[in-house]
């Protein structure tokens, strides 16, 4: 199996659970059902074919709640881990990525063998209301950081659950207690990160949507039957005095890469704390590392700690820096192999480095960090790369620091932000004399391929003062405003890659789009100083101050939203108490608050009234916070117009209804692709499936996402679909499979319905936005915005709006957005039709997936920012501000196949005839070598399943070849040119077209459909003189590559086809023809000679041969008498020996007869 192949993960399963409120008359004790005996346990697992397939399933638990419900105990799905051989009891840790059993041999007799069933009414209808409620479980895979170990995708499964019931010794057999279902937990190699939505049928109880993350632990091991942690010794019990009075940190990581997270910050402890699941499930846990001390004049303390600072997750490498020292930890994954470490290593030594600095985008298949110097290195920095678990690090600038460029007396460097795709740093400096110092934004690049020179350029010198604020939220810093007398302190940077948007923070926020012009942001009060950013890189950001104050920011406006302390906040507080949330306590502290794919969240130390503390993450329910602070400013009057007074509110928001109309298939351009797996149907008495079921439903999911992974094939089948070849076959016979499994005749009481295995090409965009899109070159986008507002009036002549829709490009030289608005006079309301468009400038080509150009496209109302909210069952939305992320390129899974469909018709239709091989293979045909060669190709979108002619131009090359498939050699550069470029002069051209168009590296240019390829295969080159095996023929296979590299400018894809293409009717060499000439003339002549002779002088050599034979015979016949009359002489006999002549002759007569 490949590096990218996909399978099911270890020995372990998913469970799944959801939370029901106990009814008010209590729990009645389970019903009774006829138990399905058909199969209550796993038989024997043989090891056979599918080695790899792992039994491993996801179970889904219906759990009661307390008698007393609480704000966070709606009706929900839970997800747990079991093994296999216990399900429904307790959770196990996502750790292992071995197989360890093989369910192979359930697959082999499911056609056969009729199960005895025993209907029961009762069974089956209490099995049908059961299955009235079934999770619809989807499992999202998360690439890997080095997407050149494998294609770039993003793949989705939708699974529904199967019921399963578990039986415990205080639940009788022919009860149904605790049921539960299950989902096979299928694992892509190389994904460390899966998300999982489980969501309800709509049948039965109505239950919430919940979302999980499933991330593998890496940090994990077994030691004597106990998972232990690698990286050192986890502390079963958390005390007050590691979390009170400590302040929040900042949680870093690649965001939507790192499986594991970790933070510091410990007080005087070099502990952690470590969670493999967004900090739901908590471990603390004490480094095996050594404290040192090392201050010394050179690198300065001010006082040595034993805490641990600055923690970094990536995707497989964990990092910490404590006082000056850095480390990092290699966890132990299967697609990093011999890469995990024992202890943690120390790096940069006898380096002062005073802070690590995250980059949490990864880029170019890479993960980064910056480490930042002091004392007497101060200036540098250092890049660290983290490639494949590889870390190294490298010292910038180049050769002198930066302080040694600028020459100040007073020279800091207090942060770094690296641009990953545009390779470009971006520093704040403090420059200048003690007692006066300026802050400045100074930009460093490294200028040159081979990263040997590099260059400083100051951007930005900002403020020594805080401007003077004004009404309007903002100030443009263009030189002539007015400031306070308080000193602008800038702490750090934030950058946003996809928006352009640069955060300078401290006390004071400034923003800007272009690194050179700033707007300051009035809002934030300057007696506050921000201390960490926290951003979704979607549009949001939430700022936490020195003393735990927490702002928010939504990208594109410039207010600043006060979340903690707040109106709203107290509000919010005060009805979870009234609920009894164990999410808030009068006591509490906070940890951290980071991002992650279920929005903003909140790491809090919870202490209750008996003093026992909790570490719990909880949402950070930004959008009801800003809902409860708008209400409590929310005017209103009372109008005394009509009869009775009549109380109406102001309602802020410019628009009373948003709909968004004519969204196109999101699959086009989010790249999703979603497989859709039904368990198998059971022919059980109570509708339940048994431990065999579970096991072929694992099995089949497991084929199917091989399928998916093996698909990658260069010859384009009919139907461009992974499934396609597993039923084409057997659909035919679905009703007779359907009418054996209708009276119990299948096997295992199993029946699989084959259109329930399918890949999903027509998703619903569910009324909304996509996150991200991708833009193939040229390519639109294109929706409509529809909303309603009151407000609207007209005037004669003259339309006077209210409603206004506001679109911000990051990258205007890169992509353009029209919009079209159209007034709805009898509706109130506007339409607003909204394109983008890629305008084919900022992109040249690349590999699907690859290399992509980030950007943003900002939508939104104007004046809805923290005014517009939507209230949904799961909480109040924020309306009227978007960020969609674009990314310009190629798009994922768009790949070039060899239509030899085609190809054969059209050859058959220019040169009037087509002859195949004696030995036809239907994947592979024939093409003789005297007709000219019309190859065509397909563009294959994998994702929405259509296809296309390729109609651009590309290059051919002949890159291998073989008298057999299973002889092929690749040729090297120098016979890939001699072989195929045109200006070749040694004889050694394999083919030629009748126009001699190149590129500039001199091979032949070919278009769709105009230009032919005639064989040559010249003296010098591997396929003339082909000695023939056989009285057929000579044949010759060629591997050619087609690329359309720097040839075609109709799009952004870099397709690169490698094919086998098999010639027959080869024609001989002259010196062999001649050769072969004579040998047939010599046969020839040799065949009418020896004819002419056995018909001519076959008779008389062989009477020449008989009469010879007589004479011998008759010699021998007379030495024999003479011998025998000689010893005869003493018989008494008077009769003489001799005979007479004429006897002599009769006895020859006599003889010549019998011949």
């Amino acid at each position: 199996m490949t590096s990218w192949s996909l399978r099911p993960p270890f020995w372990e399963n998913r469970s799944f659970g959801c939370m029901e409120e106990e009814r008010a008359r209590g729990r009645s004790g389970c019903p009774s059902a006829a138990q399905d005996s058909g199969h209550d346990s796993l038989p024997g697992l043989p090891s056979s074919g599918l080695s790899t397939i792992m039994v491993s399933l996801l179970l889904l638990l219906l759990l009661p709640l307390p008698a007393q419900p609480q704000l966070e105990d709606l009706c929900q799905w839970r997800v747990v881990l079991n093994k296999y051989e216990a399900l429904g009891e307790g959770s196990e840790r996502f750790f292992d990525q071995e197989p360890v059993s093989a369910i192979d041999a359930f697959f082999n007799k499911l056609e056969d063998s009729p199960i005895d069933q025993k209907e029961n009414s009762e069974a089956f209808v209490r099995g049908g209301h059961l299955k009235g409620l079934i999770p619809i479980v989807l499992v999202k895979f998360q690439n890997r950081v080095n997407f050149r170990e494998g294609r770039s995708e993003r793949l989705e499964i939708q699974m529904s659950g199967a019921p399963f019931q578990t039986h415990t010794e205080s639940c009788g057999k022919e009860d149904i207690c605790i049921p539960s279902w299950y989902t096979p937990m299928p694992m892509k190699n190389g994904s460390v990160v899966m998300e999982v939505e489980i969501s309800s049928n709509n049948h039965g109880e109505l239950i919430g949507d919940a979302r999980y993350m499933i991330n593998i632990n890496g940090f994990l091991k077994k030691d004597k039957d106990k998972l232990i942690f690698t990286l050192g010794s986890e502390v079963m019990a958390m005390t007050h005095r590691h979390f009170i009075n400590a302040p929040s940190r900042p949680v870093w990581a690649t965001v939507d890469q790192a499986p594991v997270l970790i933070l510091g910050g410990i007080p005087e402890e070099k502990m952690i704390l470590i969670s493999d699941s967004s900090f739901r499930e908590i471990s603390l846990v004490e480094l095996n590392i050594d404290s040192c001390w090392l201050g010394s004049l050179q690198c300065p303390q001010e006082h040595f700690t034993a805490s641990i600072f600055d923690t970094i997750s990536t995707e497989s490498v964990l990092f910490i820096r404590q006082n000056q020292l850095v480390y990092y930890f290699t966890g132990n994954y299967s697609h990093f192999p011999q890469k995990a470490t024992r202890n943690w290593i120390q790096v940069l030594h006898k380096r002062c480095i005073k802070k690590l600095c995250p980059v949490e985008l990864h880029g170019n298949g890479s993960e980064h960090i910056l480490a930042l110097a002091g004392g007497n290195e101060e200036g540098f920095f250092y890049l660290g790369t983290i490639k494949d678990a590889t870390v190294t690090f490298k010292q910038l600038p180049l050769s002198s620091s930066i302080c040694a460029t600028f020459q100040d007396p007073k020279c800091s460097l207090h942060w770094v932000i690296y641009d990953v795709h545009e390779d470009i740093f971006l520093l704040l400096m403090e420059l200048g004399k003690e007692g006066h110092t300026t802050f400045s934004i100074v930009q460093y690049v490294l200028v040159s391929n081979d990263y040997h020179h590099d260059s400083v350029q100051l951007l930005y010198k900002i403020p020594r003062f805080i401007p003077e604020g004004k009404k309007a939220s903002f100030v443009m810093l263009l030189g002539m405003e007015e400031y306070t007398d308080s000193l602008l302190v800038p702490k750090g940077l934030h950058y946003n890659p996809f928006s352009n948007l640069l955060y300078i923070w401290g006390n004071a926020i400034l923003q800007s789009y272009d690194n050179k012009n700033y707007i300051y942001l009035d809002d934030f009060p300057k007696e506050s100083s921000v201390k960490y950013m926290a951003s979704s890189y979607k549009g949001e950001v939430i700022c936490v101050t020195e003393n735990e104050e927490i702002w928010f920011i939504v990208e594109g406006s410039f207010k600043v939203h006060r979340l903690y302390p707040s109106d709203g906040w107290q509000m919010l507080f005060t009805l979870s108490q009234m609920q009894a949330s164990s999410l808030y306590s009068t006591n509490e502290t906070s940890v951290s608050i980071f991002y992650d794919n279920m929005g903003p969240q909140q790491l809090v130390y919870l202490i209750n009234k008996k003093g026992e503390g909790k570490l719990v993450t909880r949402p950070l329910p930004v959008s009801q916070i800003l809902v409860y602070q708008l209400l409590s400013l929310t005017t209103y009057k009372i109008s005394t117009e009509l009869p009775l007074e009549t109380l109406s509110y102001n309602n802020p928001c410019p628009f009373e209804v948003l709909q968004l109309r004519d969204l196109p298939n999101p699959q086009r351009y989010t790249r999703v692709e979603r497989y859709r797996a039904l368990p198998p149907f059971v022919s059980s008495d109570a509708g339940f499936h048994t431990k065999v079921s579970l096991a072929i439903y694992q099995g089949l999911v497991y084929h199917l996402l091989w399928l998916h992974s093996k698909y990658n094939k260069a010859y384009a089948d009919p139907v461009h679909d992974p499934t396609w070849r597993w039923w084409k076959d057997k659909k035919k016979h679905k009703d007779f499979f359907f009418y054996k499994a209708s009276n119990f005749e299948s096997m295992y009481g199993v029946h699989i319905e084959m259109d329930g295995y399918e890949k999903l090409y027509k998703l619903n965009a569910q009324n909304r936005l996509p996150e991200y899109i991708y833009l193939d070159k040229g390519a639109t986008y294109s929706f409509s915005i529809y909303l309603v507002s009151p407000k609207i009036s007209y005037t004669i002549g003259k339309q006077k709006r209210h409603l206004r829709l506001a679109v911000i490009m990051a990258d205007p030289m890169c992509v353009s957005a029209t919009v079209k608005e159209q007034a709805l006079v009898n509706r109130n309301a506007m339409l607003f039709q909204v394109s983008v468009k890629d305008k084919s400038q900022c992109f040249k080509q690349s590999i699907s997936g690859h290399n992509l150009r980030k950007t943003a496209l900002h939508i939104k109302v104007v004046g809805s920012v923290g005014k517009c909210f939507v209230r949904t069952r799961y909480g109040h939305l924020m309306q009227g501000t978007h960020m969609i992320r674009i990314y310009i390129g190629c798009p994922p899974r768009k790949r070039l196949a060899f239509d030899f469909t085609m190809t054969v018709e059209q050859n058959r239709r220019i040169n009037k005839r087509y002859f195949d091989c004696v030995h036809k293979e239907d994947e592979m045909p024939c093409f003789l070598f005297s007709d000219s060669f019309f190859p065509f190709f397909l563009i294959q979108d994998m994702v929405t399943g259509e296809s296309g002619s390729f109609n651009g131009s590309y290059v051919l090359k002949v890159i291998g070849g073989g008298t057999s498939k299973h002889n092929i050699v690749d040729y090297s550069e120098a016979d890939i040119y001699r072989y195929n470029s045109p200006k070749d002069n040694t004889d050694s051209l394999i083919w030629t077209v009748r126009d001699n168009w190149m590129d500039h590296h001199s091979f032949s240019i070919l278009q769709h459909n105009k230009t032919g390829i005639e064989w040559l295969c010249l003296k010098n080159s591997p396929c003339h003189d082909v000695v023939p095996h056989s009285f057929y023929s000579p044949e010759f296979f060629f591997k050619i590559m087609v690329s359309n590299r720097d040839v075609d400018t109709s799009s952004y894809c870099d397709y690169q086809l490698t094919f086998l293409l098999h010639v027959h009717g080869l024609p001989l060499s002259p010196q062999r023809a001649l050769f072969f000439l004579w040998v047939t003339l010599f046969a020839a002549l040799s065949f009418v000679f020896f004819y002419l002779f056995s018909c001519f002088l076959w008779p008389r050599l062989k009477s020449c041969w008989i009469f010879i034979k007589m004479k011998f015979t008759d010699l021998i016949t007379e030495e024999s008498f003479y011998t025998y009359t000689t010893s005869a002489t003493s018989v008494p006999s008077m009769v003489s020996s001799r005979l007479s002549a004429g006897e002599r002759t009769s006895v020859r007569s006599r003889s010549k007869k019998k011949i």
